[in-house]
C-alpha cells in the first residue's frame, strides 16, 4: 500500500503505535501535517469510491465558507471525507481517545457544515463481500445509479412532474435497451448507463438551453458520459455508418414520451411547432429535428423488427 500511496505522489506515513488502535493512526496523520494546510480530510481505507469531483466541490465550498467541520451529506446521511479545519488540530491531538475522532467532531458541532453530493462512494463502506463486490461494480461508473439519481433530483429542486417524465423515459430506454441486446451477438448496450442517463437527462429543464445545463450539472459530479447523452438529447444526427448507441436510445425514448404517456413522434414535433409557431425560423428548426429523429427511429425499427412507437405505447400502457 505503502508503494501505491507513492505511485499516487502521496507522502505515506507509519504509525509505529497501530496496535493501539485506531485513533493512534488519526493522530499519526494528523501530527505529520505541515503548518501551511488551513484543512484536511480524514478517509478511512475502507472507503474507496469517493469521486475526484467531490473531493473538489468540497474544496470549493469549505473554501468559501470555512467551517470547522465540512461533511458530505448523501440522502440525507453524512459521509466520508469530512474536510477539517486546521484549528481543530489541538483538540484532536488533546483528545485521550475515548470515542475515536468522532468524539472530537461531535464536540465541534456548532461550526460544521454539511455540503449534499450525487455520490453514493461517501456512505458506502467495505464491511462485508457483498460490500466488495459491489464497490467493483461501481468503481468509476461515468453515470449515476438510482440513489445519486434521486439525489440529483433534489439538489436541483427537479419538479416532480419532470421526475416522472424522466422515469417514463426510462421504462421506454430500458425496453429499446433490452429489445436491442436480444438481436445483437455480444454487442450490448450498457443498460445501467441508459437508465442512468434518462432519469437525468433533463435536471437542467426550466432553464435555458437546458441540455446544456443538464450536462454541466452531470459532469460536476464526475458522470461524464451521463453528462454527453444528456447534452445530445435535445437534437440529434446519426449517420448511416455509425452503430446505435445508448445516446441514440435515450434520444429517442425521450421523444416518446410527452409527460408521462407515450406519443408519435411525429405528433410530439407538431406540438412543439404549434407551442411556437410565432417565433421566427421555429417551424423550419423543429421540421429539421423532426426529420432527424424520423430517420433515427427507422434504424430502430428496421434494426429491432418491431414499432418503436408500438413499443412504447406497451412500456407505458
Amino acid at each position: 500500500m505503502t508503494e501505491a500511496a507513492h505511485q499516487a505522489g502521496v507522502v505515506a506515513v507509519h504509525n509505529a503505535d497501530f496496535e493501539q488502535g485506531m485513533y493512534s493512526s488519526v493522530l499519526t496523520g494528523v501530527r505529520a501535517l505541515g503548518d501551511d494546510i488551513s484543512a484536511f480530510f480524514m478517509l478511512p481505507v475502507d472507503i474507496p469510491l469517493v469521486r475526484s469531483e467531490t473531493v473538489s466541490r468540497l474544496v470549493d465550498d469549505f473554501e468559501q465558507a470555512s467551517p470547522s467541520i465540512l461533511y458530505p451529506c448523501f440522502m440525507g446521511e453524512r459521509g466520508h471525507p469530512p474536510l477539517i479545519s486546521r484549528s481543530l488540530i489541538p483538540a484532536i491531538v488533546n483528545h485521550d481517545g475515548t470515542g475515536g475522532l468522532r468524539t472530537v467532531l461531535d464536540q465541534n458541532e456548532t461550526g460544521a457544515r454539511d455540503l449534499d453530493v450525487a455520490d453514493f462512494g461517501t456512505v458506502h463502506d467495505l464491511d462485508y463481500p457483498a460490500d466488495y463486490t459491489l464497490a467493483k461494480s461501481l468503481v468509476d461508473s461515468p453515470y449515476p445509479n438510482h440513489e445519486e439519481c434521486c439525489q440529483l433530483w433534489e439538489m436541483y429542486s427537479v419538479p416532480l412532474n419532470i421526475v416522472r417524465h424522466c422515469q417514463a423515459v426510462s421504462r421506454v430506454a430500458e425496453a429499446l435497451c433490452q429489445q436491442l441486446n436480444c438481436l445483437r451477438n455480444g454487442d450490448c448496450l450498457d443498460a445501467a448507463l441508459v437508465r442512468g442517463a434518462a432519469l437525468t437527462h433533463d435536471i437542467g429543464k426550466g432553464t435555458k438551453r437546458h441540455e446544456i445545463v443538464g450536462a454541466e450539472r452531470l459532469h460536476a459530479h464526475g458522470f461524464h458520459v451521463a453528462a454527453d447523452i444528456a447534452l445530445e438529447h435535445f437534437d440529434l444526427l446519426l449517420p448511416s455508418e455509425e452503430p446505435i448507441t445508448e445516446k441514440e436510445v435515450v434520444f429517442l425514448a425521450d421523444k416518446l414520451v410527452c409527460g408521462e404517456k407515450p406519443v408519435p413522434l411525429k405528433v410530439r414535433y407538431m406540438n412543439k411547432i404549434e407551442q411556437y409557431r410565432h417565433e421566427p425560423g421555429v417551424e423550419q428548426a423543429i421540421l429539421g429535428r423532426l426529420e432527424r429523429a424520423t430517420d433515427i427511429m427507422a434504424r430502430f425499427d428496421r434494426e429491432m423488427g418491431v414499432s418503436t412507437e408500438q413499443l412504447a405505447q406497451e412500456v407505458l400502457a
